[in-house]
């Protein structure tokens, strides 16, 4: 049964429409910090000498474990005192790193705040899932989505003309005020249910990670987790690497690239009134196929076309944008309220593992052709949609035995 039409848990009350906003506001915040330095590294390496692995790898990879550590803290000591002492102490670390002058500041810098930002997203689509009528929830979901998915494209944005201009210092000082409101809201609402007698142990939450694995439903979530956003910031940086000799002809920068695909990324509120009458399972699935032809169909094209090329990655990207609701919905709907939590914070550690290796994987496919690039990324995807399809279909086969 889909989670959003369970009954809102017990003792916890609905947030006002303000809190929501702000809450989805946060999130947009929090994760551009991943995506913030992308378009201007080449400034970062020649300014501290440091460069994707430093600013971008060295952010993800403590962000992606800190899920695993946040999530579980929720489920046990109340999401509400994890997001607001998370969001103070994040102000608090990305203030100072904004002070940061050297190459090891930034690096370690930037290990610890994506350490602390892990405590926010995992836990407030919990937070969210678990309050409010069931319409409130799907549409709180959406918006979170939204969010998730338009800082891949907003936080580009907005460290491409702060930090070109100002400097990456300036860039972090107003997200500092967003996170230090947000925790203030916070903790004018109404406490956490009490934890019951009864719940396990941290330690039987983390013995439970290889249960959590096994599941085959949430096996279908974890996989296109974590190859979507792999995808995506691959996507973008291949497309970056090959600027110069690809596109510099046809005057389109890589803001410019990056803001055409700006619509899609409200394909999660396009898809929120319908998860309900098709199930989380079947949206992933047309999702995965959108996203997979938007990218097969940008390999065939090339740059040969331009127009072309941008109105398939807004066909990517919209495959991206129909994905990620139904995700996020489904592995909160097959997980226990016990381990809400854990799920969850597994499912957010796969997805940013993907991202934190985009760049890795656009590296290793440099020497390709673009449509080469564009072929391997179609490949990965399409096979991970063949995967959960094939998932599906034996489900519809059990059901009808």
């Amino acid at each position: 049964m889909s989670v959003i039409h369970q009954q809102p848990t017990p003792n916890n009350e609905s947030p006002s429409l303000a809190l929501r906003v702000l809450i989805v506001l946060c999130a947009l915040s929090v994760v551009s910090l991943l995506y913030l330095p992308l378009p201007v590294l080449n400034v970062l390496e020649n300014k501290y000498g440091i460069g994707a692995t430093g600013m971008i790898s060295a952010f993800g990879f403590t962000y992606a474990a800190g899920f695993l550590i946040f999530g579980p803290l929720s489920d046990r000591l109340g999401r509400r005192k994890v997001m607001v002492s998370g969001l103070l102490a994040l102000a608090v670390v990305t203030a100072l790193l904004a002070l940061a002058e050297t190459q090891s500041q930034l690096v370690i810098g930037r290990m610890l705040q994506g350490l602390i930002a892990a405590s926010f997203p995992p836990v407030a689509i919990a937070y969210l899932a678990e309050r409010g009528t069931s319409r409130q929830r799907a549409w709180s979901i959406a918006w979170m989505s939204t969010a998730f998915l338009s800082a891949g494209l907003l936080g580009q944005i907005y460290g491409g003309l702060i930090t070109l201009r100002w400097g990456i210092g300036t860039a972090f000082l107003p997200l500092c005020a967003i996170y230090a409101l947000t925790a203030w809201q916070l903790s004018r609402t109404a406490k956490d249910k009490p934890v019951p007698f009864n719940l396990p142990s941290l330690l039987h939450n983390y013995l439970s990670l290889g249960h959590l694995l096994f599941n085959p439903n949430l096996r279908r979530v974890y996989v296109p987790a974590f190859l979507l956003l792999l995808c995506f910031v691959a996507f973008y940086m291949g497309l970056d690497l090959r600027f110069a000799t690809e596109f510099s002809h046809h005057d389109i920068s890589p803001l410019t690239l990056r803001a055409f695909a700006a619509p899609a990324f409200l394909m999660p509120l396009a898809v929120a009134a319908i998860i309900p009458r098709l199930g989380a399972e079947r949206v992933i699935s047309a999702g995965l196929i959108c996203a997979t032809a938007g990218l097969l169909l940008s390999a065939l094209i090339n740059s040969s076309h331009i127009g072309g090329l941008l109105v398939t990655s807004l066909m990517f990207v919209a495959g991206i944008g129909i994905s990620v609701p139904g995700l996020i919905i489904q592995v909160a709907s097959v997980s226990h309220a016990d381990v809400r939590g854990m799920a969850i914070a597994l499912y957010t550690f796969v997805l940013w593992v993907g991202a934190s290796l985009g760049p890795w994987l656009a590296q290793q496919t440099a020497d390709m052709s673009l449509g080469g690039m564009l072929f391997v990324l179609s490949g990965l995807l399409g096979a991970c949609a063949l995967y959960v399809i094939t998932g599906l279909k034996s489900n519809r086969e059990v059901i009808n035995q």
